[in-house]
């Protein structure tokens, strides 16, 4: 037992140490970044002229994927990936070693209508992303969603996942519609411990 014990502890100590490591690396890029913006969280990058342009055509509808990337040298946010897609050719476009921004217009039936909403996604594998690059997407999704917003942008459905295997068309359904997934769901009152009774034995 001292061993299994000593082993857990050896392993938790590890952990805690990994994670103050992650605190002091953020608490130096928001000192960093401070120089660049003075309205953290939620940084006011620049949008690359590629990128506008391609969001006019999402917002009109001539495409329905957009991927954008945050360019961390640059400090601008541009364009990385313009498509036509299906809802399940979805999970296929999250990268596995970058985060990315997503904006997918889901094209659905929903109580006998064919109805068009626009889903945010915001991926990002974890902490094997570089600090600066993981602090740099979160502080800016806020600002970037506001100006799309204010651009005619309407956003729907908003969701954070680590991979593609978060994602699917019952996922998307269900965050553009929750109250039809709340609707099937039924709370089941577990049965109170019995003091009497027949006992199990073996």
């Amino acid at each position: 037992t001292s061993s299994l014990s000593s082993g857990i502890n050896a392993e938790y100590g590890e952990a805690e140490k990994e994670l103050e490591e992650v605190s002091k690396n953020e608490a130096v890029i928001r000192s960093q970044m401070s120089s660049h913006s003075a309205t953290l969280p939620g940084l006011n990058l620049p949008i690359a002229q590629e990128l506008e342009t391609n969001l006019e055509k999402f917002k009109k509808g001539f495409v329905n994927y957009l991927q954008i990337k945050l360019d961390t040298e640059k400090e601008e946010l541009k364009l990385w990936d313009c498509s036509n897609i299906q809802v399940g050719d979805l999970s296929e476009k999250i990268p596995e070693d970058e985060p990315r921004y997503h904006l997918f217009n889901f094209n659905h039936d929903f109580e006998g209508e064919k109805i068009w909403k626009v889903v945010f996604l915001y991926s990002c594998p974890g902490y094997n992303v570089p600090v600066k690059q993981r602090m740099m997407y979160s502080s800016t999704k806020s600002s970037f969603l506001s100006a799309l917003e204010s651009n005619g942008v309407e956003i729907a459905a908003k969701k954070e996942i680590s991979d593609g295997n978060d994602v699917n068309e019952a996922e998307i359904f269900d965050m553009i519609h929750p109250q039809k997934h709340a609707s099937r769901a039924t709370f089941v009152k577990p049965k109170a411990p019995s003091r009497g009774g027949r006992r199990l034995i073996r």
